[in-house]
């Protein structure tokens, strides 16, 4: 299994970095409710992980029928896709859940066009979390009807602690903690590439 995913954060209090965005997170599961959202940054930064973390924070033991992750970059599916997002928004709510989630990823511009309308239409029944890496390339009418959070960079330190973590939990010895510092540092921030690539030489 691929690490990346073994170790994916399933909370959002196993969520690495970008502090802000994990305290107002941590409010909104409080409260039940959350707004739709835009996260922008660099790729690896888990924005996407983050995503999903929530998500099963808010939906609990009713997250697999409640949710619905898609990659909206593909032109050629891009048809399909608005009619699978529009059919789950307007299909209720199944067990008990505030409302659904949709998560999306990296939309082109037709699709955003139609996710406008959806979002106006089924706010009630339906958030959206979308991800994207620059934040420019998404619409202002959904970017003002979402809270926007920048994820940064991960830092070298907080990389260096998730893979010694890693190793820990597969019983692999580190014989070095100063070359796992050089090797996250030489990764600048990308923590999903750090982890690929230590599960890579491990392996090897």
């Amino acid at each position: 299994m691929l690490w990346t995913e073994k170790y994916r954060p399933r909370t959002i209090k196993e969520v690495m970095g970008n502090e802000l965005f994990v305290d107002d997170a941590k409010s909104w599961i409080e409260n039940n409710d959350i707004p739709n959202l835009l996260l922008y940054g660099p790729a690896g930064t888990g924005k996407t992980s983050a995503g999903i973390a929530l998500a099963k924070d808010i939906l609990k033991d009713d997250f697999s029928t409640n949710f619905l992750e898609l990659n909206a970059s593909d032109d050629r599916k891009l048809d399909a896709e608005r009619t699978k997002i529009k059919d789950f928004a307007a299909t209720g709510k199944m067990g008990n859940v505030p409302y659904k989630i949709v998560l999306l990823d990296e939309m082109v511009l037709d699709a955003q066009n139609a996710l406008k309308r959806v979002m106006e239409r089924y706010h009630s029944n339906v958030r959206f979390i979308i991800t994207c890496n620059d934040r420019n390339k998404i619409i202002y009418p959904i970017q003002s009807r979402c809270a926007s959070y920048h994820f940064k960079l991960v830092d070298a330190l907080v990389i260096a602690f998730t893979l010694e973590r890693i190793l820990m939990n597969e019983g692999i010895k580190i014989d070095s903690t100063t070359e796992l510092s050089r090797f996250a540092l030489s990764h600048h921030g990308d923590l999903r590439k750090a982890i690929g690539e230590l599960q890579a030489i491990t392996a090897g």
